[in-house]
């Protein structure tokens, strides 16, 4: 909880500051030209953007070399090398930037949303209240807003989101997958949680009053586990699941349509067969849902 609160009191801070600059500064940029550059650039080189509004869009392609378009009232900034580049408006800008597919991206904006498509690199990606949209497959991402929503569709090595209020939509197969809001809702639709060659896929998903919800498949050796403080929590997982279950509310009630066995004061634990996943299921006040797809 406690780390929620200084996160939001941060947050809250740096997002009135920086609309407050943006609104003055945006009154006196001028209209950015139809801007298109390229640069020569490697597979694995990092790129910084800085948009406080408008819109950010990345995507990845075969070709060793980074690209922009960019238009809108402000300024336009590029500096760097073929190794390291930094992008940056002053005011309000739609950006499309495309980078070679193993490159590692790191996009800032106070209210831009932000779109990376197809890039298999590193994502560092921060908005205050836009949104935040990735489809591929990143080695790693991180993803943070407060009021914007975040989507991860495809599937990812590692990933971490977090969100105020935003609400998180997390659609495929990860292999270390995290997600925490204070009042926004979380979902999961998850694929193909299982062991693979790069070892034990895990999911922990946590919320302070929002709701969360999983809907996917566990394959054997996979770890998850679920926490809220008073938002309901679901788990939907198909009938023929191998796993050990471990539920358990404090004030809230838990509903099984799993299987027969019964909750016994706020508590349920049971297996269905051995060396399957672990499932853990933590609430305070909130109810909990198991039941098949």
């Amino acid at each position: 909880m406690t780390r929620h609160i200084a996160w939001l009191g941060l947050g809250l801070a740096l997002a009135f500051s920086a609309r407050a600059g943006s609104a003055a500064a945006q009154a006196r940029l001028p209209q950015i030209p139809r801007i298109e550059q390229r640069w020569a650039f490697a597979a694995d080189g990092s790129v910084r953007i800085v948009d406080p509004s408008g819109r950010i869009r990345v995507i990845g392609w075969d070709s060793d070399s980074l690209a922009v378009w960019a238009r809108g009232p402000g300024h336009f900034a590029a500096d760097g090398n073929a190794s390291v580049r930094k992008l940056v408006v002053t005011g309000r800008a739609e950006l499309e930037v495309h980078v070679p597919r193993g490159a590692r991206v790191w996009a800032k904006s106070t209210s831009a949303d932000i779109d990376v498509e197809g890039v298999d690199g590193t994502l560092d990606l921060n908005s205050v209240a836009g949104a935040i949209h990735v489809v591929g497959t990143p080695a790693d991402v991180t993803a943070e807003t407060m009021d914007g929503p975040v989507e991860l569709a495809g599937g990812t090595g590692r990933a971490r989101v977090k969100t105020v209020s935003g609400a998180i939509l997390l659609r495929g197969a990860s292999v270390d997958l995290g997600a925490s809001t204070l009042s926004g809702t979380i979902v999961v639709r998850a694929a193909g949680w299982q062991r693979g060659g790069s070892g034990v896929q895990r999911g922990h998903f946590e919320s302070v009053t929002g709701d969360v919800r999983f809907d996917g498949e566990l394959g054997r050796g996979g770890i998850v586990e679920l926490e809220s403080q008073s938002g309901a929590i679901e788990l939907r997982v198909p009938g023929t699941t191998v796993a050990d279950f471990d539920l358990l509310t404090i004030g809230g009630s838990v509903t099984n349509r799993l299987t027969a066995d019964a909750p016994q004061r706020g508590t349920l634990r049971f297996s269905t067969g051995t060396g399957g996943a672990q499932v853990t299921v933590r609430s305070f006040k909130g109810s909990i849902s198991l039941e098949a797809k």
